[in-house]
């Protein structure tokens, strides 16, 4: 196992657990500084980040991600072992890391995607009643709430629930190695079972070899609950960024979506070892966006909730992404702008901003996560 420098020591750890137990009426900004200021200076000590690099292989691509006797994606925690995290990364080009979220906010994800749902439908859709998915809330335009398995739903109160939670933050800060971090502006996903929202997404990067051949971006998808294979899982090759440079040909244009071409030479190494990766409710795969990735169809009878979540280092024309990022933050869309680490669904797509500011509640957050959404820079 390769030797790599530890951020998360007794300090942070410390700090984390303050945080955890900190009274609801405490302010933790004191201690949210100090926990970043902490992390910056762990991470600036040992600089030499080698996991952002694939190794090579004689045989690519891996062997499978190890999964628990039920099939469930192993996850690692960074708390509790920094360098098997870390070295896991390196191996496969992704990681699975443990409960970066509360299985209470895993819960009350699950119930708020329900109730605006309801809300936006008029009352109309329960996602608990097949019955009633046909009433999807819809734009002017047609476009409906959730196509393709995309929930079109990038600002909420929840969702600063999620990005700003303590345990995601360091799970990204290790990936990273460096604390001054941006959140992605990003969806939800549901799979509606046996129904068109609910197919499969096909194999696929989402990074041109043609404009950035080397580590981008990191991607996420954070269980909200209990993800079993049948339900419509994430898939990946494991190890296949080694292998990255090889969709140059089939780039045919400058846009970061690349697809797999049945009948390519790539396509026939890659697709056999395609692995599904069930997660655990609270559970992340955080993959370089390199690595070969799909999803697969909900076969189930109830709904997949997840969050489509990752994080970036802040750029460093600050201002004018920021003010990117404050007029999506505005209007509660998504829009596709990569510098600015906002993601979106192609279009058509849901964009009634009047009735999705109506029904969202406001994001309410705290020192981190004002620097997580790019609102005020580490610096300050």
């Amino acid at each position: 196992m390769e030797i790599f420098a530890v951020i998360i020591d007794s300090q942070i750890k410390d700090l984390l657990y303050e945080l955890e137990q900190a009274p609801p009426h405490r302010d933790p900004g004191p201690l949210l500084a100090k926990l970043i200021q902490t992390l910056t200076h762990n991470c600036q000590r040992h600089p030499h980040t080698p996991h952002h690099h694939p190794p090579a292989y004689p045989h690519i691509p891996l062997p499978a991600y190890p999964t628990d006797a039920e099939g469930y994606a192993i996850a690692q925690d960074p708390l509790q072992d920094e360098a098997a995290f870390k070295d896991t990364f390196h191996t496969y080009g992704l990681v699975v890391g443990k409960q970066v979220i509360t299985p209470a906010l895993c819960t009350r994800a699950v119930a708020r995607l329900e109730e605006l749902t309801a809300a936006l439908s008029d009352g109309t859709c329960d996602l608990r009643n097949p019955d009633t998915w046909h009433h999807m809330p819809q734009d002017a335009q047609g476009a409906p709430l959730l196509s393709r398995g995309f929930y079109e739903v990038y600002h909420d109160a929840l969702w600063a629930d999620i990005r700003q939670s303590l345990r995601l933050y360091l799970h990204h800060v290790v990936l990273w190695h460096r604390a001054d971090l941006w959140t992605s502006f990003d969806r939800f996903g549901i799979k509606l079972p046996q129904s068109p929202d609910g197919k499969a997404l096909g194999l696929h990067v989402d990074q041109n070899p043609t404009v950035h051949s080397g580590f981008k971006t990191l991607q996420g998808i954070l269980a909200l609950a209990d993800n079993p294979a049948e339900q419509g899982t994430f898939r990946a090759v494991c190890g296949s960024r080694a292998l990255f440079v090889d969709y140059a040909p089939l780039a045919t244009n400058k846009g970061e979506y690349i697809a797999l071409s049945d009948g390519s030479e790539l396509a026939e190494r890659l697709r056999p070892h395609a692995q599904a990766f069930p997660l655990h409710a609270g559970d992340i795969v955080t993959w370089d966006s390199r690595t070969t990735h799909a999803n697969t169809s909900n076969l189930s009878d109830s709904p997949r909730f997840v969050a489509m979540v990752a994080a970036g280092p802040a750029p460093a024309d600050f201002a004018a992404q920021q003010a990117i990022r404050k007029e999506a933050f505005a209007s509660a869309l998504g829009s596709n702008v990569r510098d600015a680490l906002m993601h979106a669904s192609q279009k058509p797509r849901f964009t009634d901003s009047a009735r999705m500011n109506h029904h969202r509640t406001p994001e309410n957050l705290n020192l981190l996560g004002e620097h997580l959404y790019g609102f005020r820079p580490y610096a300050s």
